[in-house]
């Protein structure tokens, strides 16, 4: 699973303007790591054929208000990388299954959340 979130991750790392994009949502995120990019497994489900499994992902981007022309602008910035990060999505095989957003309940920060799948090698266990 490792090495297909990381693989994600820095694939997401491209999209220009981004300051932080990292696998897990760490405790002190600060200003400075915004506009940001969090990729983060959700769960693991067998796949088809079973050595493959299925990982959930939740991929929180985000904008700081502070640093915008409002509200409009910040939607604008929102929507330009939602479609920035679905399309990598796609682009390294995955699949785009939802677009969730903070309904504005943060006042310094818009946040959203995609959900998205994608395939991982079942690890095997050593004899």
């Amino acid at each position: 699973m490792w090495t297909e979130l990381t693989s994600l991750r820095d694939a997401l790392t491209v999209i220009a303007g981004i300051e932080t994009c990292k696998v897990g949502i760490e405790a002190n995120i600060s200003p400075a790591d915004y506009p940001m990019i969090r990729v983060v497994p959700e769960r693991l489900t067998p796949g088809t054929p079973y050595q493959i499994r299925t990982v959930e992902c939740g991929i929180y981007f985000g904008v700081n208000v502070n640093k915008s022309e409002g509200l409009e602008s910040v939607y604008e910035q929102l929507s330009t990388l939602e479609g920035k990060i679905v399309a990598i999505i796609k682009e390294e095989g995955g699949k785009y299954v939802e677009t969730i957003t903070d309904e504005d309940r943060l006042d310094t920060y818009k946040l959203m959340f995609i959900r998205c799948e994608i395939r991982s090698v079942r690890p095997t266990a050593p004899v």
